[in-house]
């Protein structure tokens, strides 16, 4: 029943009360002044709020307009089946409301990603209206190409998620997001960089972005397609969770133009190249050059080939199952002025055909080999042997390496011979300094040959055999 007094409890609380019949206000005094309680009716309140005109027009009416065109371009969008927005309901954008960041399934362009259309000429038209600065994004799917995808300055690619590897317990088609080859696309590149007066592209190109994507070409049974090349004057292109696979030829390789010009000062993160056919990354000349938690896994020939590309940084790097050696280096590195080789640190290799690391490049600045850590390379098919090594120094430029382990082994499933032959292998070669190693081979812990000029070796422990207890010798 009303009441006409509050007593608050002893929290200072006070309980849910009624007002007196007919009251439209009430005056309250708790102790601080007095408090004015008026009477509304909240559902009024709503509906006036809701009917409203505001700047853009009555609220009501703005909503029961969108939701008229529900399911469509601009309207109220719904998912499909599998939680994505359809094509459909994406806006096209015209200037000058187009924005930068580009769906390659808009109706716009039209690519489908279902895996059976071929999406080239689509994906093509967004990466030629994106202009400088302008993000290309492909949405989950599978888009078949049939030629190269020309990337033009300042063009970021960017892929919904990159696979990297599928490991066991995971076929490709359980993670639909790629970009994949046509069996009839045997030549050229998935995505090319041109920096060439050539009447299509731009002297000096670069600054283009690859982030998120994976590029498969499992599809095309031979030929000579690589994942990525690169020609000419092509300046600071960053990759970062990229992943190319399965490729007829190379993964990443880049090329000189007709000016004798190389691209440059690349950064590559996180990158993977996977079962390619031939090599797995082939910088030339790319200068200033940082590879940084990169592997390649599986490719028949060399991992990481890497000629003549001075100040370069490689960092936390892998090559693992390659065909022949994991890491090549080789060239004339460091022949002008102001140019260095490189440093390699924490970088590792695994079952490597030839040797794990060959170093055979000539030069004046000191190649810094840090904390290498090298195993069961020097497979040679098999049966070991020939002379391959976790480490092979074959080099007339300074070598300085600090930390170095290498051990021997067999294929996991214990199918071949115990390789390398030698833990560490230097032949020809001039100005080497070996500090702290562990060096385990078949043969030999270490093994000399030919005319070595200013070998410095110390701290080594070497053991060969095909177990650790075998003639372990400490220099």
């Amino acid at each position: 029943m009303p009441i006409s007094q509050l007593v608050a409890d002893g929290n200072g609380m006070v309980p849910a009360f009624y007002g007196p019949d007919g009251a439209e206000r009430l005056w309250l005094d708790l102790g601080g002044g007095r408090v004015s309680l008026e009477a509304v009716d909240v559902g009024e309140r709503l509906s006036a709020h809701v009917t409203a005109d505001d700047p853009h027009g009555s609220r009501a009416a703005v909503m029961a307009e969108l939701d008229t065109l529900r399911g469509s371009a601009g309207g109220l969008a719904t998912l499909d089946p599998t939680g994505r927005v359809p094509a459909s309901q994406i806006p096209v954008l015209t200037p000058p409301d187009l924005l930068d960041w580009l769906n390659v399934q808009s109706p716009e362009f039209g690519a489908r990603g279902d895996g059976a259309a071929n999406d080239t000429a689509a994906i093509q038209a967004a990466i030629n209206a994106a202009g400088i600065g302008g993000v290309v994004y492909f949405p989950k799917g599978v888009y078949r190409t049939s030629a190269p995808l020309d990337l033009p300055r300042g063009v970021t690619l960017m892929g919904s998620h990159s696979n990297l590897m599928v490991g066991p317990g995971m076929a490709d088609e359980d993670f639909p997001c790629y970009i994949q080859a046509l069996p009839s696309f045997t030549t050229g590149a998935v995505i090319q960089v041109i920096g060439e007066a050539d009447g299509t592209h731009p002297a000096i190109n670069g600054e283009q972005r690859i982030f998120n994507l994976m590029l498969d070409g499992s599809k095309v049974p031979t030929g000579t397609l690589d994942g990525i090349y690169a020609k000419g004057n092509v300046q600071n292109v960053v990759m970062r969770d990229v992943c190319i696979r399965k490729m007829p030829n190379n993964g990443i390789i880049t090329g000189s133009n007709a000016a004798n010009e190389w691209p440059y000062s690349w950064r590559l993160h996180s990158v993977m190249v996977d079962n390619c056919h031939a090599n797995g990354i082939v910088m030339e000349r790319n200068t200033d050059l940082s590879l940084i938690d990169c592997q390649v896994i599986g490719c028949w020939a060399v991992g990481f080939k890497l000629v003549n590309a001075a100040n370069t940084i490689v960092m936390g790097c892998r090559a693992e199952w390659t065909g022949s050696h994991g890491f090549h280096i080789t060239g004339n590195w460091g022949n002008w002025p102001g140019s260095g080789p490189m440093l390699m640190t924490g970088c590792s290799t695994d079952r490597c055909g030839h040797d794990g690391v060959r170093v055979d490049a000539t030069g004046n600045g000191g190649f810094l080999i840090n904390s290498l850590m090298v195993r069961r390379d020097g497979r040679n098919g098999g049966p070991g042997g020939g002379k391959y090594a976790g480490l092979t120094l074959l080099n007339r430029a300074p070598v300085v390496v600090t930390g170095l382990s290498c051990y021997v082994g067999t294929d996991d499933g214990g199918t071949a011979n115990t390789s390398p032959q030698y833990g560490l292998r230097i032949a020809d070669a001039r100005d080497v300094n070996v500090t702290a190693a562990y060096l385990h081979g078949a043969t030999a812990g270490v093994f000399q040959e030919g005319t070595n000029e200013r070998i410095r070796l110390t701290g080594l422990t070497t053991v060969a055999g095909t177990n650790y207890s075998e003639d372990r010798v400490q220099v």
